[in-house]
């Protein structure tokens, strides 16, 4: 993945093709490894299907939004901001992203919006360090607040309730999710400005 532009293909590509070197590595020879190995077919039934494709409707979602301009208008939106103030424009960024993160998947948001930050950087002169760090920072603390913003929460979810064979309603889920995420975004807006933020503002 990493010399993904020498070789010129997509990423995704690249990750589908490696997972099948390692599948026929390890169908091929796992007779010469010391432990046991379970075959594919174990592998395939143990897998949360439901998560997986949960996951790439999500990156479907951020794609739609992306193709449609959403994320562009909000985007044209903060920059005059941007431009003007880089401490509130920054602040902005951060407080604009966590909820949006919160109802969509964060990854796809997040490498989407760092694009707009590069060329925003590039094309209207605003310094996009400070930008990228409340971007990555916000963006991976609200996706706390839902499975849609954090797949992997979808998963924790499920497995919590194979094991307690108790179904987790809205109500409680978020009654875990909101207090951490408000307190981790607010601990981490202090240092973020801090140290990425106003050293870097004019």
């Amino acid at each position: 993945m990493a010399f993904r532009p020498i070789f010129g293909y997509h990423l995704g590509f690249i990750a589908i093709w490696g997972a099948m070197t390692l599948i026929l590595f390890f169908e091929i020879f796992k007779k010469s490894f010391t432990l046991e190995m379970p075959n594919m077919e174990q592998i395939f039934s143990e897998l949360d299907w439901r998560a997986i494709f949960f996951y790439v409707s999500l990156f479907a979602l951020v794609g739609g939004l992306e193709h449609s301009g959403v994320i562009k208008l909000i985007a044209s939106w903060m920059t005059p901001l941007m431009q003007k103030n880089l401490v509130a424009g920054s602040s902005l960024l951060y407080w604009v992203t966590a909820p949006i993160v919160g109802i969509v998947e964060h990854d796809a948001y997040i490498l989407t919006m760092l694009y707009v930050v590069r060329d925003l950087g590039t094309m209207q002169g605003v310094n996009p360090w400070p930008l990228y760090w409340c971007l990555l920072w916000a963006g991976t603390l609200g996706s706390n607040l839902t499975i849609a913003g954090a797949p992997a929460l979808f998963v924790a979810k499920n497995m919590g309730e194979k094991e307690d064979q108790k179904k987790v309603g809205l109500k409680e889920f978020l009654g875990y999710t909101l207090p951490y995420v408000i307190i981790s975004l607010i601990f981490c807006y202090i240092p973020t400005m801090l140290i990425w933020v106003f050293p870097f503002a004019k």
